[in-house]
């Protein structure tokens, strides 16, 4: 026995003593950090996410409609995809519906030359409005952003609920946004509590599965038409239960980017910053169905650092990669190098390469050329992360989210580089 707690020491002694390695990102990982922090704070408040999904329910059951409102981008999101309720197509009408349930996110930046300050006050004396038509009105933005000018109680005082996203307030020491990230993390949650608050009224919501695995479809015909489902029934979904698997997933998810995406990750950024240093240009084309809404310069710490690729390539005489640029390729399960990127070639013009951000399980080594990058999100087939008992599909898709987050990061550890450059 004491010659193993002997032996034991000697490890301890030797491994404690070897110098650890440097994060090469190490801006990047503290945005994954931060993130991952705020995730959990989310987690705690779950007693709130379910009160809003329940107040959600009982108007859904009621033949109500569900809209989100001040962020287009996350209206897209929710509506139409793999994890989706089929009930919500991401279509508000105005004016809202008297007893519509409404998911409203105000705090976000928007061209027009308003401080972001001017921007809250705006949208929160707008939520009085909003209420005035009679919805279901869930809030949803920074508290702390909030109660830094004093509009946080205001903002409570005119929703039936307020979810705060765990944002910090913005500031020049944000190198890179990351409200948007929390916001479609908080809205993933509340969805899935939605679906468990409905089974506790006796109702299935049915839910699009992703079309990877409902390869011809076949689901989406039978079940595209009905909001509820008239051949499956599910016992009670207890409170908390769907929205933390959410989340404990998300996690689960961030930490395998955080590990076995990151040599690649640091690859881009290391890549960006050359073709930045020597003045070329890196592009970025976004994918999906939420970043598209939230870059060049929509946000506020936006660095805007990349020229948007925003077509398909089949029009030569539009903008493209030169021989010495650098490409940035956002998806969600697309196979690199493939037409669902539109012109391949386009993308590949660029001489210096291209990184591919996608669930990588469709990508193989031999579609990648010498001189590009696959950041693998990990998201699993179908995207969706929460399994329910006797449920056919899963819920809670997660390439939204890691997508742009993955972005941030490499945009916060460029600007994190350039300061430090610049301090010295």
């Amino acid at each position: 026995m004491r010659s193993v707690t002997l032996w034991g020491a000697i490890l301890i002694l030797v491994f404690s003593s070897t110098p650890m390695r440097a994060d090469e990102a190490p801006h990047a990982r503290a945005y994954l950090d931060q993130l991952k922090a705020r995730l959990d704070l989310i987690q705690a408040d779950m007693p709130t996410i379910t009160k809003a999904a329940e107040a959600a329910a009982k108007a859904i059951v009621n033949g109500h409609d569900f809209g989100v409102t001040g962020d287009r981008g996350l209206a897209n999101e929710l509506s139409n995809r793999a994890g989706a309720m089929m009930g919500y197509n991401g279509l508000v009408s105005y004016p809202v519906r008297q007893g519509d349930v409404l998911l409203h996110v105000i705090g976000l930046e928007r061209p027009g030359g308003w401080g972001m300050d001017g921007v809250i006050i705006t949208q929160t004396e707008g939520l009085r409005q909003i209420k005035f038509q009679g919805p279901v009105l869930i809030g949803l933005g920074s508290s702390s952003q909030l109660r830094a000018i004093n509009q946080l109680e205001k903002a409570q005082m005119h929703c039936d609920v307020w979810l705060d996203n765990h944002a910090e307030p913005h500031s020049e020491d944000e190198l890179a946004p990351m409200q948007t990230v929390l916001n479609a993390a908080v809205a993933w949650t509340f969805q899935c509590e939605v679906f468990a608050a409905l089974t506790r009224l006796e109702k299935v919501p049915t839910v699009r599965q992703g079309f990877e695995i409902d390869t011809r479809h076949r689901r989406w015909k039978y079940y595209g038409s009905q909001r509820f489902h008239h051949d499956r029934w599910l016992d009670p979904i207890s409170p908390g239960k769907l929205g933390g698997d959410y989340l404990q997933n998300l996690h689960k998810v961030l930490d395998d980017i955080g590990s076995a995406s990151w040599k690649q990750l640091t690859r881009t950024a290391n890549r960006v910053e050359q073709t930045m240093d020597t003045g070329l240009t890196v592009w970025l084309r976004p994918g999906g169905r939420y970043l598209p809404h939230h870059v060049g310069g929509w946000l506020a710490n936006d660095p805007d650092l990349f020229k948007l690729l925003t077509h398909d390539g089949s029009d030569p005489a539009l903008p493209a990669p030169g021989k010495y640029d650098y490409v940035i390729a956002v998806g969600r399960h697309e196979t690199a190098g493939s037409h669902e990127w539109g012109e391949p070639e386009l993308l590949r013009q660029a001489g210096r390469g291209v990184t591919w951000i996608v669930n990588g399980y469709n990508t193989q080594p031999h579609d990648l050329h010498r001189n590009e990058t696959l950041i693998d999100l990990w998201g699993p087939v179908g995207d969706c992360v929460v399994k329910v008992e006797n449920y056919d599909t899963r819920l809670g898709p997660v390439s939204g989210i890691t997508s742009e987050a993955v972005l941030w990061m490499i945009a916060a550890e460029i600007q994190g580089r350039q300061a430090e450059r610049a301090e010295n």
